[in-house]
């Protein structure tokens, strides 16, 4: 049977050639994977490093910083790059090489280079500037045209956030009695979670953005580090093309993040923002007294010049009254005049016309009515000669059948009654 080694024999061997060779620290380049602390206070950490051409895993190890250094390496690095120590950073750190027979081979980190960190930041903070304006939509929210009065405003905030009280109560309570209309959409400001929540508040308005004049995220307060969630290239992206003009008061004095950048407006804090829209609010104000001082006087003007213009009109109209009138009266008496004599003449000749029209009328009826008594007279003759009566007494006889009289006596046949009217009477006879 051949010599063999147990498995902590091997390890042994193998923490003895590493605690032999591999004596010195080291700086190393890596990107946090994992973060988490023990109850203990120890910091345990997975380090991985990736290949530049598809992003993936070429080497990984464990890491551990002490739990009497991890807090003031921790609190040194954030003070410094702004940033949390959290997965997703890239760093670079001291370490010395360990290796247990049970936990096997890890990294204890003694030191961190926070410029390091500070250049990978600033290093993906161009990046995906350079991204957005390389896809044109960098400048698109600066570029929209601010309403006259920004009245109607959408928020973004923890509805827990100190900014965000001392934010409304700025809008709700201030001296000059302006009235706002502010309405939360909660959204987590700080965490792995923020940029999702952000959108989805920013989706939401969006289902109704001609509702509000715009958007103010607001965060108040809070540790630095917290502002790294808002240099995410999604967040950025959808806030430099929406609808609405959006303001930040997000920041310290010495930061800006990629969010800011887009936005329409960044300030410093929340209260900031309020003093702008007050600011505007007063602006606008300031412009309606001016405007309505013009137009005050403007119309004190016209009323003046409307006026003295009447006045003139007035004394014009009484001195052409004063000729007018009499000159006017004179003419129409004599129209009348003329009217009445002309009018007197018409008369005398239509009653003239009237007159010879009457005697015509007379001789044309007279000669109408002779002539239609001579033709009366005339027909009364001709029915006098062809009186039946007359030819039955002139001893002619009418011979009638059926009461139709008889004129052929070819029409007539055996048996036919017939009836003759005579002068002074009537025959019936009977044809054989």
């Amino acid at each position: 049977m051949a010599e063999s080694l147990s498995l902590y024999e091997l390890n042994g061997i193998l923490r003895e050639m590493i605690e032999d060779n591999l004596t010195s620290t080291y700086w190393v380049r890596a990107e946090l994977s994992e973060v988490r602390t023990s109850q203990k206070g120890h910091c345990f950490l997975e380090l991985v490093d990736k290949g530049e051409a598809d992003d993936a895993i070429v080497a990984k190890a464990r890491g551990v910083i002490m739990r009497n250094i991890y807090p003031l390496l921790r609190l040194n690095f954030e003070e410094t790059t702004g940033q949390p120590f959290a997965a997703g950073i890239k760093v670079l750190l001291q370490v010395s090489v360990s290796f247990s027979e049970v936990y096997g081979y890890s990294l204890v980190i003694h030191d961190i280079d926070s410029s390091y960190t500070m250049g990978s930041i600033v290093r993906q903070r161009q990046a995906i500037w350079e991204r957005l304006q390389h896809e044109g939509v960098a400048e698109m929210n600066r570029m929209l045209e601010l309403p006259a009065v920004v009245q109607r405003i959408a928020v973004i905030s923890s509805p827990t956030a100190a900014g965000y009280e001392d934010f409304c109560r700025q809008l709700d309570n201030n001296n000059h009695g302006f009235r706002f209309f502010h309405q939360l959409f909660p959204a987590l400001m700080q965490g792995d979670e923020v940029e999702k929540s952000v959108i989805h508040a920013l989706d939401e308005i969006a289902g109704e953005w001609e509702s509000w004049d715009a958007v103010v995220i607001i965060r108040g307060g809070g540790a630095v580090s917290d502002l790294s969630c808002f240099d995410k290239y999604n967040l950025a992206n959808s806030c430099a093309q929406f609808p609405l003009p959006v303001f930040t008061g997000i920041g310290h004095e010495r930061d800006v993040c990629i969010l800011d950048m887009v936005a329409n407006r960044h300030f410093k804090t929340p209260t900031a923002v309020a003093s702008f829209l007050l600011d505007r609010m007063m602006e606008q104000a300031l412009r309606l007294n001016d405007l309505e001082a013009s137009l005050r006087e403007g119309v004190v003007n016209i009323v003046e010049n409307q006026k003295t213009l009447f006045r003139q009109f007035v004394q014009r109209l009484d001195m052409i009254s004063r000729t007018f009138i009499p000159n006017r009266k004179a003419g129409l008496e004599y129209i009348m005049e003329r009217i009445c004599s002309s009018t007197q003449h018409m008369l005398e000749i239509r009653s003239l016309r009237i007159s010879s029209c009457e005697n015509r009328f007379k001789s044309i009826l007279e000669q109408g009515m002779d002539k239609e008594n001579k033709h009366l007279q005339y027909l009364e003759s001709i029915l006098k000669a062809y009186d039946p009566q007359r030819i039955l007494n002139m001893g002619y006889s009418i011979t009638s059948k059926d009461g139709k009289t008889v004129r052929d006596v070819s029409l007539l046949k055996p048996g036919d009654v017939l009836v003759t009217q005579l002068k002074n009477g009537e025959v019936t006879s009977i044809v054989k």
